[in-house]
């Protein structure tokens, strides 16, 4: 018996040998398993050998604690087990008649203070929407409204589908399941097949009166106005979800999720690299070369002047701090970087000329002093 100081072998258990492959091994469980279950087997006996079967299974079935088994015997694979080793490639519902939670009124004293975990909770689906702002609205941050339509639950019905003063009853075709069960023989193999029931879609209940806002559904489309905080500093792309305000749960289950997905537009004049901006600032070669200051147009039509040191090159990046975007954890603001872009005139006027001419020989005549 499980639980006694003596365990049997458990090779000896499923009847096989210590050499047996994986699939002997899940073949004699099988066998072994649909002989003993206590809902086909009426001895005083047959829950405790079931057990015993279903753990010496549970640990030959793993290869891991097969080999720990094998080197060390029971008391290298105690408590090292769990329910999801005896459910390993094995379907339960042939002996249940597909309700293979009822696995635990078996297994309840072989996992002392375990239970079988709660069945999931249907939620209404998830809704999407794509929120376009510009890059002042990510900078800014604050809410927006917007709207959409969406299913709530029937004011009406109260979401249960039926005619106010009616309700809806247990459906005779599943008494209640939501599924039907087919059972046949296929190579002395008992095979189940379970489908929804198409009477009440597998709801499991039956309205003879259906409501006449919702049609029986339990639920209605509305126009709604949401209200969605935007956190200064937001990135194209990211997503906010707005929790229990997508569509309305099956019968009464909570409703799903909004996920709005952010799309910032382009700029005119400033480019984003996460908390940074960039901005162009052509400047002719003189300035270039003796040095000047240029206004930068930033966020919310501020205006950033920047130095522009003498001897400037092409390309040089100049930087405002504390000039860019919020950050998003709240940690300041990236900086504003100013790219210097020297122009070259196309038109000049027969005086520039003369001057840029006297300023090539200027500049040879350092350079060959330079060198010499």
């Amino acid at each position: 018996m499980i639980g006694s100081p003596q365990k049997r072998d458990y090779y000896e258990v499923l009847g096989v040998e210590r050499s047996a492959t994986q699939e002997q091994i899940k073949q004699a469980y099988r066998q072994l398993a649909m002989k003993w279950h206590p809902d086909r087997n009426t001895a005083p006996d047959a829950a405790d050998k079931f057990k015993e079967i279903a753990e010496a299974y549970a640990v030959l079935s793993d290869q891991t604690k097969r080999q720990a088994y094998d080197t060390t015997g029971h008391a290298g694979v105690s408590e090292r087990w769990s329910t999801e080793d005896i459910f390993r490639d094995f379907d339960f519902g042939d002996f249940f008649g597909g309700r293979s939670s009822d696995i635990w009124s078996v297994f309840g004293d072989l996992f002392p203070g375990r239970r079988a975990r709660a069945p999931i909770t249907p939620q209404g689906s998830d809704l999407h929407y794509d929120l376009h702002i510009t890059l002042d609205d990510a900078a800014r941050g604050g809410s927006r409204v917007i709207e959409l339509t969406r299913s709530d639950i029937c004011k009406s019905c109260g979401g249960n589908g039926a005619k106010p003063g009616t309700k809806p009853v247990i459906c005779s075709e599943c008494h209640g399941s939501g599924e039907q069960q087919q059972a046949r023989t296929d190579k002395r193999m008992r095979v189940l097949t379970i489908t929804t029931c198409p009477r009440c879609n597998g709801r499991g209940q039956f309205i003879a009166s259906p409501c006449a806002s919702c049609t029986g559904s339990g639920l209605q489309f509305l126009q709604h106005a949401i209200k969605v905080q935007i956190p200064a500093g937001v990135e194209h792309g990211m997503l906010l979800r707005l929790a229990g305000q997508g569509e309305a749960g099956p019968q009464g289950a909570p409703a799903g999720d909004l996920l709005v997905r952010i799309y910032i537009q382009p700029h005119a004049t400033l480019k984003r690299d996460g908390a940074d901006l960039y901005a162009m600032a052509p400047i002719s070669f003189p300035d270039a070369a003796l040095g000047t200051k240029v206004t930068v147009p930033c966020l919310e039509d501020e205006k950033v002047i920047v130095t522009v040191p003498p001897g400037t090159q092409h390309g040089t990046l100049l930087r405002a701090r504390g000039k860019g975007m919020p950050r998003l954890h709240g940690r300041g603001k990236g900086d504003l970087y100013v790219v210097v872009e020297i122009y070259t005139p196309t038109d000049l006027t027969p005086r520039q000329r003369e001057l840029l001419k006297e300023f090539k020989m200027e500049a040879s005549k350092s350079t060959a002093a330079a060198g010499s």
